[in-house]
């Protein structure tokens, strides 16, 4: 079973000269600026924390089934990293609508421009940054 923590410490060693693609952000590279149009929780307390960016979309199945595991890694590691859920602004009456399976963690709507900041490609997408702002695995 996939472990978060495990290869999130793993990637904590990697050196950000030493750049990894895998299609989305650059592992070992700054991240971009996360702006929210709107939160739809209260905001995550980021600072001193990973945080796992979960981009997903209300009609997007696999995202809203991982919601259920991403649920589970909160409850167990809240106080090291900050879960948020990030989707578009494109449906928000969908967004605000949305409301099975219950989102247990910080959740948002941003512009579709932060998608594109972020390199997402296609949904479910998960980012994870360490505490300096560095991307650990995209």
């Amino acid at each position: 079973m996939f472990s978060l923590t495990s290869y999130v410490h793993a990637q904590s060693n990697v050196a950000p000269e030493k750049s990894i693609s895998l299609g989305g952000l650059q592992i070992g590279t700054k991240a971009p600026d996360l702006q929210a149009k709107e939160w739809l929780s209260e905001k995550p307390d980021t600072k001193g924390k990973f945080v796992a960016l979960d981009f997903w979309g209300t009609s997007c199945k696999p995202c809203i089934s991982g919601f259920a595991h991403v649920n589970e890694l909160h409850r167990k590691h809240k106080d090291q990293i900050a879960f948020i859920a990030a989707t578009t602004d494109e449906a928000p009456e969908e967004t605000y609508a949305f409301n099975s399976p219950v989102i247990e963690f910080s959740s948002m709507m941003q512009k579709p421009k932060v998608w594109k900041d972020f390199n997402i490609q296609g949904i479910p997408h998960m980012i994870i940054i360490d505490p300096k702002g560095i991307v650990r695995f995209s």
